[in-house]
């Protein structure tokens, strides 16, 4: 009786010890976030006009071969707003990491005054 409380006691350790010592999950950064950090600094590139202050867009990119952003949609009630989203990061490479072809990315925009 002695032996099996023992050896029970030294399994129940050995298994304790094994799952407080496995290795943590690595924290990356999510890749929508990713992309839109580079977003936000390729917009910041060229001068933002008045007539798009204070408007928002919701805008809806894919990742192409050789990691180019295509454009698949803008949602927003500003043309003007469209228009400088389109000129400003539509075929643009993004520059870091590597990205999963064929997924949407939905990227929301706003323009402060």
């Amino acid at each position: 009786m002695r032996k099996s409380i023992f050896v029970l006691s030294l399994v129940l350790l050995f298994s304790l010890s094994k799952s407080t010592a496995s290795t943590p999950e690595v924290n990356k950064p999510k890749t929508s976030k990713a992309i839109a950090v580079q977003i936000y600094n390729m917009l910041g590139e060229n001068a933002i006009p008045t007539e798009i202050r204070g408007s928002k867009a919701e805008v809806r990119v894919a990742v192409d071969t050789g990691n180019y952003l295509r454009i698949l949609s803008i949602e927003t009630e500003n043309e003007e707003l469209e228009k400088f989203i389109r000129t400003s990061i539509d075929f643009r490479k993004l520059t870091k990491g590597t990205y999963e072809k064929g997924i949407v990315y939905r990227i929301p925009l706003e323009v402060r005054e």
